[in-house]
Formats: C-alpha cells, structure tokens, sequence
C-alpha cells in the first residue's frame, strides 16, 4: 500500500511541501500564543521591562511563571522573541533564560498607539476556530451561521482592531485627505455609520467636529450596545445616535449627508447593491462615500500569499456563513476587489471612485462620489 501511495511522486516537492505543512502548523501555534501575549498584556510588559526571566516577567504581570515560561520558550523558538540562555552547560529547564522582545517586534505586538500595531488580530484565531464544529455543519447542509452565534471575545476583538487604527488614521489622515470634507464637518453636516461596528469613528468624529450629527447603523445588537456605550462614555450622546438594523432600509434618502462610512462591512451586506443606492440616496452632492474594503485582485486566482490565505480563511470561517445566514449574497472578505467596487458604485450612481493610501496592504481604501 505505501509504495502504490509513493509511485511516482516527486519526493523532493513532496518532503518540501511536508515541511510547509509543518510550518503551518507552527504557525497556527504561534497565532494562539500571540493572542494570549496580547490578552495577557505579556507583550507590553516584556517590551517595557527589557530582557527578562520567567519569573521576572510572571512578578510583573501577575502570572504563573511555568506558563509564562513555556509560553516564552515557544516565541523564542519561533523567533519572536530572543534568548540568552541561562544555562551554558545545556541541562536548564528555561527557568534561568532572560528573553528580550525587539524593539522592531514590539511595534507590531506590544504597543497598541503604534501605526505598525497588529498584535490585536491574533485573537481572531482562537475565537473563530471556536466555531468550527459550527462550520462542519454548515459545509454540509449549506446553511448560515448567525452572527449572534459568535463569542463576544470575536467582536471585541474587532473593536479593538478598529479603534487603533482609527485612532491613528482618522482624523490624522483620512479626512485631511478629502477636500472640503472638514469645512463641511465643521459646519454640522450629517454624517452615517454603515456597520458602525463599536462606534469609535462616530464617537472621534463627534469629538472633533461638535456641530456634527452622527448616525452609526449595525444588525448586531452586541455592536449597537457597545457603540452606544462609547458614545455615552465620550459624553457625546447628544450628537451621535446608533439605530439596530439594516443601513439599506434604515438610511434616509435625505440627500444632505456630507460622510458616509462603511470600513470592512459592505462585502457582508445583505444585499451590497442595495446598500449602495442607500449610500446614494443619502449623500448630498458634494459628499464623500468613504469604503474601505479588503485589497483583493479582480480575478481570485491572483490572491496568493500569506495575506490572501488570511483573508480567505476569515471569510470561510465568518463572512460566508454569516452572510448566508442573513440571507445575502455571501461575497466573502475577498468578494469586492476594485473592479466590483467600482462597477457596483457606477450602478449605484457613485459616479467618481478614487483609490486612498491605505493603511495596510491588506485593504483598500475608497473616496466614492456621486
């Protein structure tokens, strides 16, 4: 049976490929560990205490050090932290090395106020392989996966995802880009939330620009309850208003809207097309749809590399199946790569669509105008 198994293989591409499996699997370890390190605050205080012991960093933290330890040991090996071993002679257990977190390693994992910051993402591993029996289910029978059906550790996770580049892009960034936008903000002109997700956007666009009216729209009422919170905690409640539902049924067609935002939503819409003429209608004239989308090419079989797997492997786990369960089109993370974008927004009547500095390389981001 083995040999019928080997015949004719190439055994070179074949142990090569093994060892890819392997890293793989490494790496999916690693992604756990890394979500821990964030949850923990395990990266923070390695990168602000400097080289450390196990036991050190354990004291610090509040931890216990054999989980620290090992925990240390396994991003060491993986390269994400260094090692100087305690022991020359080879016979430790760990317990004597002093790790130390780069500092080039730290802007990506520790520290959450910086641009480079991507430690956070980690902790969508473990909260969507949680549902994979879930999954199992629904390749067989085709079904959705509600929403609600997700742990809150998901969206949580993406609200700490979002707040820190928003912070850092926003209004730093975005809305300097687009001309005009400012004065028209200042101003008080409306402004909507498609997916408004925690509320972070609303909530610094409110601060910034106190003559503002800020509406957010979100079918999640876990998001609507945290955006609300926000909004109440920022003390803007008077000027930002979070409505449960669909933004295609709920956005008025006021025609008056200076902003309208939609960041990492559209491709899970019910019904995209649908949101779309909504954004339309909404808008003034002068005003600026602002998508932001994940950075995908035209044809799927161009999505190569690390990223793509990425991208298609939350959109197996959690865009797809929660689309389906909505009943919408099930586009996927990948589903609106520019060509669509633009031929969805020219039916739409969003006549003008003009590519932004992104923040990552793994979205694009949109000035849409009517």
């Amino acid at each position: 049976m083995m040999e019928a198994q080997t015949r004719g293989l190439d055994m070179a591409a074949t142990e090569a490929f093994a060892g890819r499996f392997l890293d793989d699997m490494g790496g999916g370890m690693v992604s756990i560990m890394c979500a821990l390190g964030d949850q923990l605050g395990l990266f923070r205080a390695l990168a602000e205490q400097g080289p450390s012991g196990s036991a050190d960093l354990a004291s610090r933290t509040g931890l216990d050090e054999r989980y620290v330890r090992e925990w240390l040991l396994c991003l060491s090996s993986a390269g994400y932290v260094t090692v100087d071993p305690g022991d020359p002679d080879g016979t430790g257990d760990g317990g004597a090395d002093r790790f130390t977190l780069p500092a080039e390693h730290a802007a990506v994992v520790a520290f959450e106020e910086s641009p480079f910051f991507m430690g956070g993402a980690s902790r969508l591993v473990p909260a969507l392989a949680a549902m994979s029996d879930a999954l199992v289910e629904a390749f067989r029978t085709g079904a959705g996966v509600p929403q609600e059906r997700y742990p809150a550790a998901l969206y949580r996770t993406m609200w700490q995802m979002s707040s820190s580049w928003l912070n850092t892009l926003l209004l730093p960034q975005w809305i300097p880009a687009i001309d005009g936008l400012a004065k028209r903000l200042e101003s008080g002109a409306p402004v909507a939330h498609v997916g408004s997700g925690g509320g972070r956007a609303l909530v610094l666009l409110a601060q910034a620009f106190p003559n503002c009216r800020c509406t957010g729209y979100d079918r999640l009422r876990l998001n609507v309850e945290r955006a609300r919170q926000e909004a109440a905690d920022a003390g803007v409640t008077d000027r930002v208003e979070i409505v449960e539902g669909d933004a295609e049924r709920l956005l008025p067609a006021t025609g008056d809207h200076a902003l309208v935002m939609c960041f990492d939503v559209l491709h899970d819409a019910p019904d995209p097309a649908a949101a779309l003429r909504a954004v339309r209608g909404a808008l003034a004239p002068d005003g600026v749809f602002l998508l932001l989308e994940s950075n995908g090419a035209d044809r799927p079989a161009d999505n190569s590399g690390s990223a793509a797997a990425m991208l298609y492997g939350a959109s197996v786990l959690y865009s797809v199946p929660a689309s389906r369960a909505a009943g919408g089109a099930a586009l996927g993370l990948m589903g609106l790569p520019p060509g669509k974008v633009r031929a969805l927004c020219a039916e739409a009547g969003l006549r003008s669509v003009k590519r932004l500095p992104s923040p990552t390389p793994l979205n694009a981001l949109y000035e849409i105008r009517p």
